[in-house]
C-alpha cells in the first residue's frame, strides 16, 4: 500500500519504531525513517552513487603544494587577483553547500537517498577543507584572506542570490514545503553543475601553463565530486518526474519556465563573474569571451542531461582543446621527483575527470 504524503512534513524523531516499507513511500515527507537497512531499495542508483562516492574517498594532504608555494609568489598581479578571487568564491559555495544538503536531507524519507545525502555533506566539507590547505600552503596571513572574502561585495552579492533557496527551509517559512524542496534542488543542481564551472576552468587553465598545479589538482578532485553530486540532483528531479506517487510531478511541470529561468540567471551571473576576474586584465590564452562561450554550452549540456532543451546556441566547448588535453595529461603516472605537476594517481585511484566514471549514471 502506498504511504501517505505528509505536507509540511519535518523530521519529528530520528527513529521510527514502526515497520516502515520504504520501497512505497516517497524520496520526500513521508514517514519518518526506521533502520539504516540497505538490502531493499526503491531507487537502487542512489545506493550505486554512495558506493562511487565513497570510492573516491580523498584529502587534500595527499596533493603536495611545495610547487605551488613558489608558484604563488611569482604571480602577475592580474594572475593573483584571478587566482585568489576564485579561490574566495570556492570557499564561499562550499561552506554554504554543506550546511545546505543537510537541510534537503531533513526532508528525505529513502535510506538509499539519506546516505547518499550524508556522504555528499561530508564530501563538501573536505571540499572547504581543501581550500584552508591550499591557503595554509600559499598565503602568509589566511587570517586575513579568510576575512577579505566576507568583505568582498561581489561574491557576497553571489552567495545571497544562491542561499535564498535555502533558507526557505529553515526557520517557520508557511510557504508550499514542496515547492520550497523543489527550489532548493534546482538550486543545488545549478550550483553543482555550473556556479563553480568558471573558477574551475580557470584553476586548470594555471594548471595547463604550469602554475599552481598541485591547487589544479585537488580542484579535479573537487570537481570530479561535484559531477557526481550533479548526478544525484539529476536523479531526484528524473524520479520526481516520472514517478507520479513521489507527488511532485506537477510541482515539476509548473516550474517548467522556472528551471530555464533559473539556468539563464546562473549563465549570466557566471559571466559577470568572468567580466569580473578579468577586470585588471586577460591571461594570454584564455579570456571572458572564451568562458561564456563555455558556460553557456555547459548550461545546454546540464540541461538536456535533465530532459530538457538547450537554451543557448553554443553548441561546442571553446575551451575544449587544452581542458580536455589538460585533464588526459593527468591520467600519466611521473616520478614525484621530476615534477610536482598533478598527473598521479592520489592515494592509487584514479583521479581523471570524464563522464566514463560515471557511465552506469545519468549526468
Amino acid at each position: 500500500m502506498q504511504l501517505e504524503m505528509m505536507d509540511n512534513k519535518f523530521m519529528e524523531t530520528v527513529l521510527n519504531l514502526k515497520n516502515v516499507d520504504t520501497t512505497k513511500q516517497p524520496m520526500f515527507l513521508g514517514e519518518d525513517l526506521s533502520l539504516q537497512r540497505y538490502d531493499r531499495f526503491k531507487y537502487p542508483k542512489f545506493f550505486d552513487l554512495w558506493r562511487k562516492q565513497e570510492e573516491y574517498h580523498w584529502l587534500p594532504e595527499e596533493v603536495s603544494l611545495t610547487k605551488d608555494r613558489n608558484d604563488y609568489e611569482n604571480l602577475t598581479d592580474t594572475e593573483r587577483f584571478i587566482f585568489n578571487s576564485n579561490l574566495k568564491w570556492q570557499t564561499m559555495t562550499d561552506s554554504m553547500l554543506s550546511r545546505s544538503i543537510h537541510n534537503i536531507k531533513n526532508y528525505v524519507t529513502n535510506p538509499e537517498l539519506e546516505i547518499c545525502m550524508t556522504s555528499w555533506a561530508r564530501f563538501e566539507t573536505i571540499h572547504s577543507y581543501s581550500y584552508t590547505y591550499t591557503l595554509q600552503n600559499i598565503a602568509k596571513d589566511t587570517t586575513a584572506f579568510f576575512d577579505s572574502i566576507l568583505e568582498d561585495k561581489e561574491i557576497t552579492r553571489r552567495a545571497a542570490e544562491i542561499s535564498g533557496a535555502y533558507n526557505t527551509l529553515l526557520g517557520d517559512d508557511k510557504g508550499d514545503i514542496k515547492q520550497r524542496i523543489f527550489n532548493a534542488v534546482i538550486s543545488t543542481q545549478i550550483t553543482e553543475g555550473l556556479a563553480f564551472y568558471v573558477s574551475f576552468a580557470c584553476s586548470y587553465f594555471f594548471g595547463y601553463k604550469g602554475k599552481m598545479e598541485g591547487n589544479a589538482k585537488i580542484i579535479g578532485l573537487i570537481a570530479r565530486d561535484e559531477n557526481l553530486h550533479a548526478a544525484i540532483t539529476q536523479n531526484i528531479i528524473k524520479y520526481w518526474r516520472e514517478n507520479k506517487d513521489e507527488g511532485f510531478q506537477q510541482v515539476v511541470k509548473d516550474n517548467e519556465q522556472k528551471i530555464y529561468d533559473m539556468y539563464g540567471l546562473a549563465v549570466e551571473n557566471e559571466k559577470k563573474w568572468a567580466e569580473y576576474l578579468f577586470s585588471n586584465g586577460s591571461l594570454l590564452g584564455l579570456n571572458a569571451e572564451m568562458l561564456n562561450g563555455y558556460i553557456e554550452w555547459l548550461a545546454n549540456t546540464r540541461l538536456r542531461s535533465l530532459g530538457y532543451n538547450k537554451i543557448f546556441d553554443q553548441t561546442t566547448n571553446p575551451i575544449g582543446g587544452w581542458l580536455n588535453g589538460y585533464s588526459d595529461s593527468s591520467k600519466v603516472q611521473v616520478a614525484p621527483q621530476e615534477t610536482e605537476i598533478s598527473s598521479y594517481k592520489i592515494g592509487a585511484r584514479d583521479t581523471e575527470i570524464n563522464e566514463e566514471a560515471f557511465e552506469d549514471f545519468d549526468l
